[in-house]
């Protein structure tokens, strides 16, 4: 089984953490390794290879950070992306360096697992139910009426039960239908994670996305590749940006799950949080005794349920509470906790003031 790890996304909502040319993944957001570092912790035990597709700027970090990650010697291939066009393109390109009865454990670098145990559980679970036809894909167990996610709607049990077929799936809810998802049992978390053969993906590929295939086809042939050169080197294959913009963009859930035959879900419930904002840093994150998160550095008088992030720097809380602290040598966030979906309009407010080539982004 090849583990296919996605590292394109931007994570604009941790700003000024989560930059361009180091987007969250890479950064240490919650102490000790960063979230692609975790990720590729987490599966070695599951899987005998890697392939990780991301961004061209990143490559030198995610080449090490794997190395690190990985403690030694395992099979890795990388495809770099001159430029993002969602998780189907970039599977896609995956799978098509493949043998088609490969499977294939697809996993965003972002997000966080916390119960290992049920982690790999479940992915055993996902193997069986991909080396039987299914496009398996991981259902996390809604434990509150969450409008931020997307849902999985649960349809009838397999003939063992460990996984289910999938009805449909969802958009993310207002609150009264979140509520109404919970309360009827069969709706998941859309976890973002998926299982399937490398030639059973490619076949509904083309079936509902033709021409996202063939393009995607088309780039794999002009991607330009390097051959290691020394036992342990990776294999890089670099997609030209020309081919790499003739892709349609979309994402695995438009281009195939919505729309596929045999679609399963395998419900657990393993710790999951993808870590999207910063209030869900702050819940993940260890407190002192006066609910404040924060790394070395913090007084915090009378001052409590703060998130304070400012590596080298001696920072002081005074009668605050509920507040994000993130300080960066060129850059400081100051917001109430409650409004941490809305760090993405700053970065939008940067662009627009014409800041972007200045680093900040």
């Amino acid at each position: 089984m090849t583990n296919l790890i996605l590292c394109g996304g931007a994570g604009t909502r941790l700003w000024p953490l989560s930059r361009r040319a180091t987007p969250k993944q890479f950064v240490d957001l919650i102490g000790g390794q960063t979230l692609f570092g975790r990720t590729v912790a987490r599966n070695l035990a599951l899987v005998d290879s890697y392939i990780i597709v991301t961004g061209a700027e990143q490559y030198p970090l995610a080449k090490a950070q794997f190395k690190a990650a990985a403690h030694g010697e395992m099979k890795v291939g990388f495809i770099l992306e001159p430029l993002g066009r969602n998780t189907a393109p970039a599977i896609a390109l995956a799978c098509l360096g493949l043998p088609p009865e490969e499977i294939v454990l697809v996993t965003p670098s972002d997000h966080e697992i916390t119960d290992q145990k049920a982690y790999l559980a479940a992915a055993a679970v996902a193997r069986e139910a991909a080396e039987e036809g299914w496009l398996a894909t991981f259902g996390i167990t809604a434990a509150y009426p969450e409008t931020g996610y997307g849902y999985i709607e649960a349809g009838t049990p397999t003939r063992d039960s460990l996984f289910l077929s999938v009805r449909a799936f969802k958009e993310k809810p207002d609150l009264s239908t979140a509520e109404a998802y919970v309360k009827a049992g069969r709706y998941y978390w859309n976890s973002g994670m998926f299982c399937f053969s490398a030639g059973r993906f490619l076949e509904e590929l083309g079936r509902y996305a033709p021409d996202m295939l063939e393009t995607a086809k088309k780039a794999r042939e002009a991607g330009i590749a390097v051959s290691p050169k020394g036992q342990g080197a990776p294999d890089v294959v670099t997609i030209p940006k020309a081919e790499m913009e003739a892709i349609p963009a979309q994402s695995i859930d438009y281009a195939v799950m919505e729309k596929a035959d045999r679609v399963a879900v395998v419900p657990c419930d393993i710790g999951w949080n993808d870590l999207g904002s910063w209030d869900a840093i702050y819940e993940i994150r260890s407190k002192d005794g006066s609910h404040n998160a924060s790394n070395e550095g913090l007084m915090a008088i009378n001052s409590t349920r703060n998130l304070v992030m400012g590596p080298g720097k001696r920072i002081i809380l005074l009668d605050v509470e509920d507040l994000i602290v993130i300080d960066t040598p060129d850059a400081l966030l100051v917001a109430r906790r409650s409004r941490s979906q809305d760090v993405k309009a700053v970065v939008d407010a940067l662009k627009a003031g014409g800041l972007e080539d200045q680093g900040l982004l």
